[in-house]
C-alpha cells in the first residue's frame, strides 16, 4: 500500500489517511507522513476474521483506538508503531488493528470493551485481547505516552507470562473483596468525622476524580494472602542478631562473583534473554544448557549501573530465580524471557 516504486498511489494513500491534511502544504505533508497511521502493520479485514486468524496462528490481538485530535494519540503513530523492535515484536506475535474512535469498522470493539470513548482521559487506548475467548486481558489506557523500549519490554514481559497454547495455563485475575459500608451505629467517632470530611470535601469539588480503565494484567499479580500474621521469636540482643546474620551464608552469598561472561555465537543452541531493571534494560546471550546460576555470576562480575557489591534478586513469571539455580536456563522457562532485576539497597 505504501510501496515506495508508486510515489503517486504513496501520496493519495496519505491523503486519505490524513483527511486532506496533507496536500495542503510541503510541510503538511511531511508531518502527515511523520504522522501517518501504520497502514502497512494493520490488519485489513474484520473483527471475527482477526479473532479467527488468531486463534489458527497463535496470535494475540493487539487493538489501537484514536482520537485524532488527541495528540498523544499520533505520537504513537510516529514512535511506537514505526520502531522496528515493536514492529517486528507485533508482527510475529500479534494481529494489529487500529481504528479511530468513530470508525464504524471498529463498532464491535468499542461497543463491548471501550464505552468510555468520548472520555479524553482514556486516551491513548492500547489493548491485548484473546482471539479464543474474546477476553480483554491487558490494557494500555489514559496519559502518558510510553517510550518505545518501555512499551516493548511491557509487550515481552505479557508474551513471557501470557500463552496461546492449548497445554499453557495463563494468570488469572485476583479481585480484591469489596469492603462492606458500615452503618453510623457501627462507626466510632473518628469514622464519623473521617466521613463528615470527605463528603464536605466533594460537596465542594466541582470536578470528579479521573478514574482510568483498570489493566486486567495488573489484577492477575496483587497477592492475596489471607493466612493470619505470626512473628517468630527472635533474639532480643541486637549484638548477636548481627553477628549470626553476618556469619550465616545463603544461597545468593555462595554465587561466586568472578566469572565473566561471555556470550555463545551459535543461535540453534543458546536464546537472547532481556534484563529489566529500574534504570534500564539490557539483552544477554545464554546457551540453553547454562544453568541459571551463570546468570547470578554474570551480574555479581559485571554489576548493572555500577550496583558494586549490592545484592539482588532476579524475577521472571512472579518467580524468584534463586529457588532455581540447578536448573537450566530452557527449564527455568528462560527461552526469549524477561528477567526483573531488583536491586536490594538499603
Amino acid at each position: 500500500m505504501w510501496d515506495e516504486r508508486d510515489p503517486l498511489g504513496q501520496r493519495e494513500q496519505l491523503s486519505r489517511a490524513t483527511g486532506g491534511a496533507s496536500d495542503t502544504s510541503s510541510k503538511s505533508n511531511l508531518l502527515a507522513e511523520l504522522f501517518r497511521p501504520p497502514i502497512d502493520l494493520i490488519y485489513p479485514h474484520s473483527w471475527d476474521e482477526a479473532r479467527d486468524q488468531g486463534k489458527e496462528e497463535e496470535k494475540w490481538i493487539l487493538v489501537n483506538i484514536q482520537d485524532p485530535s488527541i495528540f498523544d494519540c499520533q505520537v504513537l503513530n510516529r514512535d511506537i508503531w514505526k520502531n522496528p523492535s515493536v514492529r517486528d515484536t507485533v508482527t510475529e506475535h500479534f494481529i494489529f488493528m487500529q481504528y479511530t474512535k468513530d470508525d464504524p469498522k471498529g463498532g464491535q470493539y468499542i461497543n463491548y470493551y471501550f464505552q468510555r470513548k468520548d472520555d479524553e482521559n482514556e486516551y491513548p487506548h492500547v489493548a491485548i485481547v484473546d482471539p479464543r475467548t474474546g477476553e480483554q486481558v491487558k490494557v494500555w489506557s489514559g496519559p502518558p505516552v510510553p517510550k518505545p523500549s518501555d512499551f516493548l519490554m511491557d509487550l515481552h514481559e505479557f508474551l513471557d507470562r501470557y500463552s496461546l497454547k492449548v497445554s499453557a495455563k495463563n494468570p488469572v485475575a485476583n479481585r480484591k473483596p469489596e469492603q462492606k459500608m458500615k452503618t453510623v451505629d457501627q462507626m466510632t467517632e473518628e469514622e464519623m468525622m473521617e466521613l463528615a470530611l470527605q463528603n464536605s470535601m466533594q460537596n465542594g469539588s466541582t470536578s470528579t476524580p479521573i478514574q482510568k480503565a483498570q489493566d486486567p494484567d495488573s489484577l492477575t499479580k496483587i497477592i492475596k494472602d489471607d493466612s493470619p500474621i505470626t512473628i517468630e521469636d527472635s533474639p532480643t540482643d541486637d549484638v548477636h542478631m548481627e553477628e549470626a546474620s553476618e556469619s550465616q551464608e545463603t544461597p545468593f552469598t555462595k554465587i561466586p562473583s568472578d566469572r565473566l561472561h561471555t556470550e555463545p555465537e551459535d543461535p540453534s543452541t543458546s536464546t537472547r534473554i532481556q534484563f529489566r531493571w529500574s534504570g534500564g534494560r539490557v539483552v544477554r546471550r545464554f546457551t540453553l544448557t547454562d544453568k541459571v546460576q551463570r546468570i547470578y555470576e554474570w551480574l555479581k562480575a559485571e554489576p548493572l549501573d555500577g550496583k558494586t557489591d549490592v545484592d539482588f534478586e532476579l524475577i521472571a513469571m512472579g518467580k524468584n530465580l534463586i529457588t532455581s539455580l540447578d536448573e537450566t536456563v530452557e527449564e527455568a522457562g528462560l527461552k526469549n524471557g524477561t528477567v526483573m532485576v531488583e536491586h536490594l539497597e538499603s
